[in-house]
């Protein structure tokens, strides 16, 4: 018997698998425990996107759904006939068929056509594989509209019954769903488990539930599990019951399940299967808080053996490539670090482990742990999956990659502080990071000093500036609706951004609307931000957002949909020009930010310009090489060179061969008496020539 079967719900991204049960896989595996763990959600996925599914699913459509509904009906054919092979082309295993697909006759096309963008214009004639991709997601959006109107409303790609359990007060609202016959999407997810239940015969089972969306899907898991399976104790926890279920007085889901486990899953877990004393978990009978942690190295490397590599596919819903990323591609999700090393932003749950509890690993610790997981994976992309990662770490990281001569490509989300110095950006892209992420939000400096932010736009425009000379896209969440947000102010929040697309800082962004949590600072001192907390009894099931009264003024849906529409324009590059103003559905005041904010902020000087003694100085462009005029350079896509008289060319390259021994760590210091060993000159003086930005343009690094 299998002491414990891992399980991933319905629905999460197709293209990866979510990380969870692989972390608490590889702990408990080390801790000697039998355990086996699976992704309903991507089995399921490929089971619907198939063609036994669809042709049963159009046998049984009655004819009543909208006009969509029947045009997709009348091409049953052109889908059951394509569907197999769209498929395996997400997945990899097949692009030979990326020209057909992009033809406008191979793939049926419904109601989601309607907006598709001008291909060639966006992939050209060389991007067949990217078009074709885009194609075949739209596509698929079909079917799910399709499968939405005819088995389930609650279906989604990514996500499902999210509507459900959104901010649900009563456990019987979801029982309600419950009680209904399973549907033909659940009967195909209950059909994989019992194969999985035969198969590995498990005492207990432990489902993720780290969104809204995977909570029904759990629920009919255990469901399942009670009616066919009641020796299976069933646990559930993650993201949605650390953050939803923490004051839960309604214990009616208990009938679904044994055990509610909130925070880190790993010791308690391992507490349970050793038949100890639960810590943080939840029973019908009360909560138990338990005493013990683990710290992220005893968490270790995440194990993925077990889970369905090979079934994972692809989908880009948006043609904007930062945006692409967190659908598009096989990246192995794992933390550089546990919790926010800031945790200070007065929005964020800042009173729960996952956020308050910071706790590192070294950089040696972090590449180890990358190359297992490649290995086991077959795949060198990584998404680092961190509240926030902390530039120092970042530094290490980049650097331990180079030292072994590793080859990732990676991303992560960052706050946008002034340690991204242009050298740093440099080094971080050269180790192979593609892409970072990072909370601008309301887009004032008042607002972001009233969250406790700690940024200002002129800092993080210097960032932003730093990463993309650096070559690295940038992403940045925004925030509106924030108490004490006037109109003006999300106005000027906008014409912000609208700047920063101007400017080419940021390749995307996403507009969220503000919402109190009972776990925030702002949500515990709700009086500190100009609001009123609403008088109310906590829900009996599930307690979040924090309800409010302010004067406001205006409305917050106008202004999220003149944001969201303005945004999405300019995500494809359209209307970047126009008055911010103009994007709102009613009359709005004109932005008072001064046109040239940010081009203001962009010419100001970088950190990694100030000389400093104990500055580390590394070398990460080509292999040198001494000429009759300098240095020459190699690198992989040109030959470089500085021209530099004999003596300072021989100092140079001295420096670049040091440097370039990421084993030591060289400083300024270490320079500055190397160079007056052979010059009777100040070294400012030659650190301050044209001479010194050459080379270090050409790869010499102050971090």
């Amino acid at each position: 018997m299998t002491d414990i079967l891992l399980i991933t719900p319905p629905f999460v991204q197709p293209n990866c698998p979510y990380p969870a049960t692989a972390y608490l896989s590889g702990y408990l595996r080390r801790k000697g425990f039998s355990v086996e763990q699976v992704d309903l959600s991507i089995e399921t996925l490929r089971a619907i996107f198939s063609r036994d599914f669809l042709t049963s699913l159009f046998e049984n459509y009655d004819g009543e759904g909208d006009e969509n509904c029947n045009r997709i009906w009348a091409m049953r054919n052109d889908y059951i006939a394509t569907i197999d092979s769209v498929i395996e082309f997400l997945q990899g295993k097949d692009s030979t068929i990326a020209s057909l697909i992009c033809s406008p006759e191979y793939l049926p096309q419904a109601s989601r056509f309607d907006t598709m963008v001008d291909a060639e214009e966006y992939f050209g004639t060389l991007g067949s594989k990217d078009c074709a991709e885009y194609i075949a997601t739209l596509y698929l959006q079909d079917l799910s509209d399709f499968i939405r109107a005819t088995v389930s409303p609650e279906f989604e790609v990514v996500k499902y019954g999210e509507s459900l359990a959104l901010a649900i007060a009563e456990f019987s609202t979801l029982e309600q769903e419950l009680q209904k016959p399973r549907n033909a999407i659940e009967n195909i997810m209950c059909d994989l488990l019992r194969d999985h239940i035969t198969r590995t015969a498990p005492r207990r089972v432990g489902i993720t539930v780290p969104f809204p969306g995977n909570l029904l899907g759990a629920l009919r898991i255990g469901q399942y599990l009670k009616a066919n399976n009641p020796e299976i104790e069933v646990i559930i926890g993650g993201g949605y019951p650390t953050t939803e279920l923490r004051s839960m007085s309604d214990r009616e889901i208990f009938r679904y399940v044994d055990y509610i486990i909130l925070d880190d899953g790993e010791l308690a877990l391992e507490r349970l299967l050793k038949g100890e004393e639960p810590i943080h978990t939840l029973t019908a009978d009360g909560y138990s808080e338990g005493s013990g942690t683990i710290s992220h190295r005893e968490r270790g490397c995440p194990d993925f053996d077990g889970l369905p590599h090979s079934l994972y596919f692809s989908l880009t819903e948006v043609t904007n490539p930062m945006h692409r990323l967190w659908s598009d591609g096989r990246w192995n999700k794992m933390m550089l670090a546990h919790g926010c090393y800031w945790a200070k932003c007065s929005f964020c749950d800042t009173t729960l482990d996952y956020i308050r509890c910071y706790d590192a690993v070294t950089a040696a610790e972090i590449v180890d742990q990358m190359e297992r997981v490649s290995a086991q994976t077959g795949s060198r992309g990584f998404h680092f999956v961190d509240e926030a990662a902390p530039p120092k770490l970042l530094k290490e990281f980049s650097l331990e990659l180079l030292r072994r001569g590793l080859r990732f490509s990676w991303w992560t989300n960052i706050r946008f502080e002034k340690s991204y110095t242009g050298d740093l950006c440099a080094l971080m892209a050269r180790a192979g990071c593609i892409a970072v992420s990072g909370g601008l939000e309301v887009a004032s400096d008042r607002l972001l000093e009233l969250v406790g932010k700690g940024i200002t736009i002129e800092q993080a425009t210097i960032a932003m500036r730093n990463f993309y000379y650096a070559g690295i896209m940038v992403h940045t969440y925004l925030m509106y609706g924030l108490p004490t947000e006037s109109l003006q102010e999300s106005i000027d929040a906008a014409e912000v951004v609208r700047q920063m697309f101007k400017a080419e800082l940021i390749g995307s962004a996403f507009w969220h609307r503000y919402a109190m949590t009972i776990h925030s600072h702002s949500g515990q001192h709700p009086e500190e931000y100009g609001v009123r907390r609403k008088d109310r009894l906590p829900n009996p099931f599930a307690n979040n957002e924090v309800p409010f009264a302010e004067n406001r003024g205006y409305s917050l849906d106008m202004v999220g949909e003149g944001l969201n529409l303005s945004l999405a324009n300019w995500l494809v590059g359209n209307g970047i020009d126009r008055p911010v103003h103009k994007w709102f559905g009613t009359k709005v005041p004109a932005t008072t930010v001064i046109p040239s904010l940010i081009t203001d902020h962009l010419i100001k000087p970088d950190g990694c310009r100030i000389y400093n003694d104990k500055a580390r100085i590394v070398w990460i462009g080509g292999t040198p090489e001494l000429s009759e005029e300098g240095v020459v350079i190699h690198t992989p896509s040109a030959t470089k060179e500085v021209k530099l008289p004999e003596a300072e060319a021989e100092f140079i390259y001295s420096v670049i061969e040091q440097t370039a021994d990421l084993d030591e760590n060289y400083t300024f210091e270490d320079i500055r008496t190397l160079w007056e060993e052979h010059f009777d000159r100040p070294f400012i003086e030659f650190y301050s020539s044209k001479k010194w930005d050459i080379v270090r343009k050409f790869g010499l690094l102050q971090i």
